[in-house]
């Protein structure tokens, strides 16, 4: 069978080839250093490669075919089928691109159409900026498509030609063509989420303003990025809570506009308020019922998260309380939030951390079991504005933050995750993965510098850059 050629890159090798000399001593290369994956002479095995794993070319030729055939099975039976999954995947988010597209489009034709029809040109251009990135992703899936269907057709070319060829091959070339082989299989990787529809439409409100901006304007998640600046350990374990005060300290407690400190004695039952000196001093009891988390109110006051200790955690029944409470700092109910509209509906199964949006929407981390939880968004006026589940089968949140702009940015603790979302709470995108953040806990936000602490004590610091708005 005549060897096929498949790329400049990895070109198919001669079952027999001739074996160079050694540029740097002209002597015949006769090792391969099998830590640096090259072919060497037995001078360069006692210098440069002396500390390596280096061994003659028929003794590591014999390894090899020792090894072929479970070599070239694991490339047929696995290498090769996941690089056909990568491919139905890169065809499937095309699809799931147009889907999306036309999603935000069917958005923006609905607010059109409560729009007199003067808006039409602004609509047309709209509408161009999310086709033309539907075609710039699309494109470039396509192109992530092509390069790995290339690479599988390259990979089975070089797989049959090991097969019917390594009998007669030199143990050289025989090591080549597998390093080839390797190198094939290794470099298959390709980043398809990125190549996910990334511009958005998000509508505005129809008032007496430009029509541009009764319009809305497109947006693009791509726009949306975090660039780490720092890391530091403190200490070993899990980081409950931190506090941002400014850009450059960082705090595990909740801290009001004036600087005052307040944080939740679950066990005691109890509201504290820190002194600068460090001292303590309960402010009010919250008996029967246990305190979870605290915010500041933008109403003023405190917003604290309340459960009763005498039922199950997760399944509540008609005398489990499960509260979010807006007080004053004294202690005084203004409101609680415990039902849905109804009166009869749950907002909560364990409500815990809370935050309060500058829109004033609040929102809670509410646990729905031991490592599944939701986040609850509500209107200032109590009204149940959505509720996020995640983007899997399990969505795990431990905090939220907020950014200038009222998104949503939300831990995804069991999946090494942190999500971005819309005001609406609607996700937007991973704005980081677990390349980026183990078990993320705790997080606070102060203008642009985001903190994350995780479940060892690790507390990374990124820019958070949104240029879109």
């Amino acid at each position: 069978m005549a060897a096929i050629p498949v790329s400049s890159e990895y070109p198919l090798r001669s079952a027999q080839e001739h074996i160079p000399m050694c540029i740097k001593h002209d002597l015949n290369i006769d090792m391969t250093c099998e830590d640096c994956d090259e072919f060497i002479c037995s001078q360069c095995a006692k210098t440069d490669h002396k500390d390596h794993d280096w061994k003659t070319i028929p003794t590591a030729g014999s390894l090899r075919r020792r090894e072929l055939k479970k070599t070239l099975s694991k490339v047929k039976e696995k290498d090769i089928a996941e690089i056909d999954e990568k491919i139905k995947k890169a065809s499937k988010q095309r699809e799931g691109n147009k889907k999306c597209c036309d999603s935000e489009v069917s958005k923006l034709q609905k607010h059109y159409d409560a729009i007199v029809s003067k808006l039409d040109e602004i609509k047309k251009n709209l509408e161009t900026k999310l086709v033309e990135n539907l075609e710039r992703k699309n494109a470039e899936v396509s192109n992530k498509k092509l390069d790995l269907e290339q690479k599988r057709d390259h990979i089975k070319d070089l797989v049959e030609f090991l097969e019917d060829k390594h009998g007669t091959m030199s143990d050289y070339s025989l090591i080549d063509n597998l390093r080839d082989l390797t190198n094939l299989v290794s470099n298959t990787d390709s980043d398809i989420e990125r190549g996910d529809h990334s511009v958005r439409y998000r509508r505005g409100d129809i008032s007496e303003g430009s029509l541009d901006s009764i319009m809305g304007q497109t947006f693009d998640l791509d726009d949306f990025s975090v660039t780490e600046t720092d890391s530091f350990q403190y200490g070993d374990e899990c980081l409950d809570v931190l506090e941002a005060i400014d850009e450059d300290t960082c705090l595990e407690v909740c801290v009001t506009g004036k600087g005052d400190v307040y944080v939740t004695d679950f066990y005691n039952h109890d509201i504290v308020r820190l002194s600068p000196s460090g001292s303590a001093s309960t402010v009010f009891n919250t008996a029967p019922l246990l305190p979870a988390g605290i915010c500041q109110s933008t109403e003023g006051g405190l917003l604290v998260t309340l459960i009763d200790n005498d039922t199950e955690p997760f399944h509540s029944d008609s005398k489990s309380r499960r509260v979010l409470s807006h007080v004053t700092l004294t202690g005084d109910v203004v409101r609680e939030y415990e039902y849905q509209e109804d009166g009869q509906t749950r907002l909560f199964t364990v409500p815990r951390r809370v935050k309060q949006n500058g829109n004033t929407d609040i929102c809670v981390e509410n646990r729905t079991g031991e490592y599944t939880g939701e986040l609850v968004i509500l209107s200032s006026s109590g009204f149940l504005k959505s509720v996020y589940h995640g983007q899997k089968l399990t969505f795990d949140p431990s905090d939220v933050v907020f950014d200038s702009h009222c998104n949503i940015i939300v831990t995804d603790y069991l999946n090494s995750q942190i999500h971005l979302l819309s005001p609406d709470g609607e996700f937007m995108k991973y704005l980081l993965t677990e390349n980026e953040v183990k078990h993320p806990y705790s997080m606070s936000l102060y203008q642009s510098t985001l903190w994350v602490g995780d479940n060892q004590g690790l507390i990374k610091v990124f820019q958070l850059n949104t240029t879109q708005l």
